[in-house]
């Protein structure tokens, strides 16, 4: 992969050059006016790859997904799965300036950082407060005869407890109402205000060389996503890992650091293809969904691979592997004793996995032959 990075004037962007230079003069001028900026870059982002074939607005999302009982509240907002998101198509733009949250808001933070220390001090589960990325906005135009996606994903800075207030989407303000309620509730997932996207998450799923897919049961001692099955890695971006020189983050390169730190993999053991991006939209929680097919490693090495240790191993409570085929995966998938305990991306991640192995038309029909022998 190729990674161009460029920093103008306090925003710091990857991807194609043809962008930046289209958006140079406009990010000059909106490092003093930060609205008028975002406009500007939605304006030029668009108009440049419109050039090629025409302008198109970001598509809206369909509803959240359905396969057949199983309904999670994630919606796939860019991405079929069939074809892989190119490096090459996909921009990062980084405004270094923190979200800003509402007085009430701002309270509830300081009770957390408050708790944290607490159970800190008392030996107890905690969380750092590693700094991160908020969702300032996310622009889809297309390019070329395939019309293949040009994405630019914008950027703010944010931190952990920040996170986890605004998780706390059902607590109530004083006037009754709840995070939910005031700024999620009716709302498009871009309509969303950027202190309540104030995490991207990045998931992958493993596929052995023999055809295991690889599935984790997440732990009980994790901030998000407590005890639910969920990719086969999972990792946030980080400004600290992920944003090194002050640079933007590299989607794919972060996508190997979690895969190095949860399951020590190397990045020359596999191949990484993106697949979508998502949001979960019951908790405002944005993110990228890879496959990651190892090129030598099969089933019976990756269990003892494991079983040596790796960076963050305690975040898996346990490992199942299923085989690589519609038809166990969808089965899995639908289990009854399973079906509400999916963090919500993982069934999208697996459907789109099996989809670019094995095309939409074959995984579908595999799903309605499921689903009339449902388990």
């Amino acid at each position: 992969m190729t990674r161009t990075e460029v920093r103008v004037e306090g925003w710091l962007s990857s991807g194609p050059v043809g962008l930046v230079s289209g958006a140079v003069a406009g990010l000059v001028f909106g490092v003093l006016f930060e609205d008028p900026l975002k406009a500007f870059v939605r304006r030029v982002g668009r108009a440049a790859v419109g050039l090629v074939r025409g302008r198109r607005d970001i598509p809206r999302p369909g509803r959240e997904f359905r396969l057949g009982p199983l309904h999670v509240p994630c919606q796939i907002m860019e991405g079929d799965g069939e074809r892989a998101i190119e490096p090459r198509h996909v921009r990062v733009l980084v405004n270094p300036v923190d979200v800003q949250l509402p007085l009430e808001l701002v309270e509830w933070r300081s009770e957390v950082l408050a708790e944290q220390e607490r159970r800190r001090r008392s030996g107890e589960v905690n969380h750092w407060n590693g700094p991160c990325y908020a969702v300032d906005d996310l622009i889809v135009s297309r390019t070329g005869p395939r019309e293949e996606p040009e994405i630019t994903l914008i950027l703010k800075y944010s931190d952990y407890h920040t996170f986890l207030t605004t998780q706390r989407l059902d607590r109530r303000f004083r006037d009754g109402s709840t995070p939910r309620s005031r700024y999620l509730d009716g709302r498009e997932p871009c309509d969303v205000p950027d202190f309540m996207r104030t995490t991207f998450g990045l998931n992958m799923a493993v596929v052995t060389a023999d055809g295991w897919l690889v599935l984790s049961w997440r732990s009980n001692r994790l901030g998000s996503g407590q005890g639910l099955w969920n990719s086969s890695a999972n990792e946030g971006l980080s400004r600290d890992k992920d944003g090194a020189g002050a640079g933007p983050p590299d989607l794919f390169a972060a996508a190997r650091r979690g895969l190095s730190e949860e399951l020590h993999l190397p990045p020359d053991s596999y191949d990484l293809r993106l697949l979508a991006f998502t949001v979960v939209t019951s908790l405002s929680q944005w993110g990228v969904c890879f496959l990651t097919r190892l090129h030598d490693m099969s089933r019976e090495e990756f269990e003892a691979h494991v079983s040596r240790g790796v960076e963050d191993g305690w975040e898996h409570r346990e490992f199942a592997l299923v085989p690589f085929r519609p038809e166990p995966v969808l089965r899995h998938l639908l289990r009854r004793d399973l079906r509400d305990l999916w963090a919500p991306t993982a069934p999208v991640l697996y459907y789109l996995a099996l989809v670019n192995a094995y095309g939409r038309r074959a995984v579908d029909a595999a799903a309605a032959r499921v689903l009339r022998t449902p388990s």
